[in-house]
């Protein structure tokens, strides 16, 4: 993939350099004053020629630029492809594997926001970017891979962090913190769900719920499905307990702040 992104950008370097000789050829246009009339027609012959070449090459350049545009973004959806199906492994919490996650998010207003706020999350729990997410609302990613030197699982480190949220009292932890505003964030800017690896937030009206899917749960969903708020609560679709209602602890929290800003 680094090489075709490579060959990409000498691809429009070249388009540069071409436009660059362009330039000078229409700066050559203008013969001077004292030259003979048929020297002053063979020299715009000439020009017109080296312009037509100039025009010619820029066109097989643009076409080969969109050749390669197309050819990568063939070779990225394989990729997401190959990393949606690890993701869904239950077995990649090794000492001597790596466990992929995938963020989905589904939200009303604050995309570019609660984005932001995930991205924080991911960083300070030791989740590491493998491949960014898709141009525009509502793509795909990004992709992080988990690599705990302790050999902890993702779902492990995630629950602790989940069920520790709406406790003051709780101990610090990487983690803790931005997942809190994280939370917030997701309430007031919901309805909404987000997906990080095998932990779902979903805010619908009157409700904010967190879980972290067991393996059999995540594979229901697919590498990159969202549950809605209902199947949050439903047993039928993710089985009895587990599901944390962070309602109250959200509204705790918001409401001061509401008042104030009304």
């Amino acid at each position: 993939m680094g090489f075709v992104l490579r060959v990409v950008k000498d691809a429009v370097k070249a388009i540069a350099a071409v436009a660059e000789v362009a330039g000078a050829q229409q700066v050559m246009q203008a013969p001077s004053r004292g030259a003979p009339v048929g020297e002053e027609t063979r020299a715009l012959a000439e020009i017109s020629q080296a312009l037509a070449e100039v025009n010619a090459g820029q066109s097989r350049v643009a076409r080969q630029v969109e050749t390669l545009q197309r050819g990568q973004e063939e070779i990225l959806e394989f990729v997401r492809s190959v990393l949606d199906d690890e993701a869904l492994a239950a077995d990649g919490g090794g000492y001597h594997r790596r466990r992929v996650a995938s963020v989905t998010l589904r939200v009303a207003l604050g995309e570019q926001v609660l984005r932001g706020l995930i991205g924080a999350f991911c960083d300070a729990v030791g989740l590491e970017i493998i491949l960014s997410a898709e141009a525009g609302t509502g793509g795909r990613g990004p992709y992080l891979a988990w690599r705990p030197a302790d050999g902890r699982a993702l779902e492990d480190a995630l629950a602790r962090l989940l069920a520790a949220a709406p406790d003051e009292h709780a101990a610090d932890s990487p983690g803790l913190d931005e997942l809190r505003r994280l939370l917030l964030a997701l309430r007031e800017c919901g309805p909404g769900t987000i997906r990080i690896g095998p932990m779902i937030l979903s805010s619908a009206p009157g409700s904010l719920l967190g879980r972290v899917l067991s393996p059999r749960e995540l594979a229901g969903l697919g590498g990159t499905g969202l549950p809605d708020g209902p199947a949050m609560r439903d047993r039928r679709v993710l089985g009895d307990g587990g599901t944390l209602n962070l309602t109250g602890w959200a509204e705790g929290h918001l409401a001061p702040r509401r008042s104030a800003a009304s």
